[in-house]
C-alpha cells in the first residue's frame, strides 16, 4: 500500500471513520438459542416449554402452551431478514398437536407481553418482528445475504456491513488515540 493511499482518505461514497467487512459468519448453536428464547419467554406464563431445532432448512420450534390444557405446537420459519434494526421471519407452518392450524392468540399473547414496541405480528402476513434496535448499536448497519438452519445450528451469513465510529468515539469520555 502507498503511501499516497494514506493521505487520500476513504472513497466518496463510504463516511470517514467507518469499519466496514464482508463475509462475516456467526453461528449460534441450538443450546444457545434455547437459553436465549427461554428467558425471552418466561414472563409468559401460558409457555410451559420451548424448544428450538435448526434442521433441514428450517428452524424448528416446539412449544407446549397452556390455554385451559397443555398443547404441543411445532412452527417452521423461514425468511429471517435483518434490516434496520428489525428481525422478521415468515411462519411457513405452524401447527398444534402436528394437524391443526396454529392458534393466532398465541402471538398476539407474546407480543402483548413483551414491552411496547419490541415485536410486531402481522397474521394476515404470517409475519413476526422482532424490534432489536435498542440491543444494536445505533451506527450498525447489518446485511444477512443468508442464513442457513442446519446440524443443530443457525449460521448468519453477512454480505456488505458497517459500523460508523462517529458516536462510539463521541461517547468515551477520553480519546483512545491521544498521547498521555
Amino acid at each position: 500500500m502507498s503511501s499516497e493511499s494514506w493521505t487520500r482518505g476513504p472513497s466518496p461514497d463510504v463516511p470517514a471513520l467507518t469499519i466496514r467487512w464482508e463475509g462475516l459468519v456467526i453461528v449460534l448453536d441450538a443450546v444457545t438459542l434455547n437459553a436465549v428464547v427461554r428467558r425471552a419467554t418466561r414472563s409468559i406464563p401460558e409457555i410451559r416449554q420451548i424448544l428450538i431445532e435448526p434442521e433441514s432448512g428450517r428452524l424448528n420450534v416446539t412449544a407446549r402452551v397452556r390455554k385451559g390444557i397443555s398443547v404441543p405446537l411445532r412452527l417452521h420459519m423461514t425468511s429471517l431478514r435483518l434490516k434496520d434494526g428489525f428481525l422478521g421471519f415468515y411462519l411457513e407452518e405452524a401447527r398444534a398437536f402436528k394437524f391443526l392450524r396454529f392458534p393466532k392468540w398465541i402471538l398476539r399473547r407474546v407480543v402483548e407481553k413483551l414491552p411496547e414496541g419490541m415485536a410486531f405480528y402481522y397474521p394476515e402476513d404470517r409475519v413476526f418482528v422482532l424490534n432489536l434496535s435498542s440491543l444494536l448499536p445505533a451506527d450498525l448497519t447489518l446485511h444477512i445475504r443468508e442464513v442457513v438452519c442446519e446440524n443443530g445450528e443457525m449460521r448468519f451469513i453477512f454480505g456488505p456491513s458497517q459500523y460508523r465510529l462517529n458516536n462510539f468515539f463521541a461517547d468515551i469520555e477520553s480519546d483512545p488515540f491521544e498521547l498521555d
